[in-house]
């Protein structure tokens, strides 16, 4: 285990350039409104795999993984040094969770396809991503019959009734949504859940 890795990697989550931001009001009250979302609308079945995208600074994670309830945890993120920090960081805290994380761009992974009970992407993952419409439709893939996605947006961009032709498009339903614009910002929560028994990927003419 690299420690000198680890207190790098967690001293620059609060140094002079990100500590304003992690440490604000504003940062925890978006942590927070994420969990009490979470908490109210996504019961975690005993035994069911979670899947999350977009590690970031490993929190949403963390907490993931103890919502389990003898499934597992899948998490997924292209930077190597996120997804280092992570594994070192479960590790040393001794996280007893079953956690497998995945250093790759999400839309080349296989295998995936069908077996998770909860996805979850939150923050700035797909606005990052640039792929908006292609990367919800990939994570619809991941979810098995039943299974629903938690999906947090911060971009003031983003348009709640494009979020749902696109859900409906794909033979899904916003089951709840949530616009929070506590402190001045737009953020949004969605749980979206498959109207059939699993999703269908429409064919090519």
């Amino acid at each position: 285990m690299d420690k000198d890795f680890l207190l790098r990697t967690y001293g620059s989550l609060y140094g002079p350039e990100a500590g304003p931001w992690n440490l604000s009001a504003e940062q925890k009250y978006l942590e927070y409104r994420a969990t009490a979302f979470f908490e109210e609308n996504f019961p975690v079945a005993e035994g069911e795999d979670i899947c999350n995208v977009g590690i970031g600074a490993g929190y949403w994670d963390r907490y993931l993984s103890y919502r389990l309830q003898g499934g597992g945890l899948v998490s997924i993120d292209l930077d190597p040094q996120i997804c280092r920090a992570l594994e070192e960081g479960l590790r040393n805290e001794g996280n007893p969770a079953p956690v497998r994380v995945i250093c790759k761009d999400v839309m080349e992974c296989e295998g995936l396809e069908g077996r998770f009970g909860i996805v979850t992407m939150t923050g700035s993952t797909r606005m990052e991503s640039g792929l908006f419409e292609s990367i919800l439709e990939k994570l619809f893939t991941f979810l098995k019959p039943g299974g629903s996605l938690f999906y947090q947006s911060l971009d003031p961009r983003e348009e709640a009734a494009a979020v749902e032709a696109l859900c409906q498009g794909q033979g899904f339903r916003v089951e709840k949504y949530l616009l929070d614009t506590r402190y001045g910002r737009k953020a949004q929560y969605w749980k979206i859940t498959a109207c059939g028994l699993a999703f269908q990927r429409p064919q090519q003419a």
